[in-house]
């Protein structure tokens, strides 16, 4: 689930393109409670605390691909673990 955080609204995101910055998404996964801040990248819509990052890559016509997220567990060590992932709602607009 993706919330925007405008002055403590806590709004759900309906659409990927009503993001903006201090968003978050909360994702359970693999018993972990993850709640990660949106961090505005070029080339893909990240969300990351610098141990955990979930991605949506951007297509060729500039939209996300939001039925193949990935995530990606930075170790300690500085080597990356990549999480494959698919959405569990593909029709889904976010």
């Amino acid at each position: 689930m993706i919330r925007n955080n405008i002055n403590g609204d806590f709004s759900i995101i309906k659409n990927i393109s009503e993001l903006k910055p201090g968003a978050f998404i909360n994702i359970n996964w693999n018993k972990n409670n993850l709640m990660l801040p949106y961090s505005q990248r070029k080339d893909y819509i990240s969300f990351t605390d610098r141990k955990w990052d979930w991605r949506y890559q951007l297509n060729k016509d500039g939209f996300p691909n939001m039925n193949n997220p990935s995530l990606n567990e930075l170790l300690p060590s500085g080597e990356i673990k990549k999480h494959y992932c698919q959405a569990e709602d593909l029709n889904s607009s976010l």
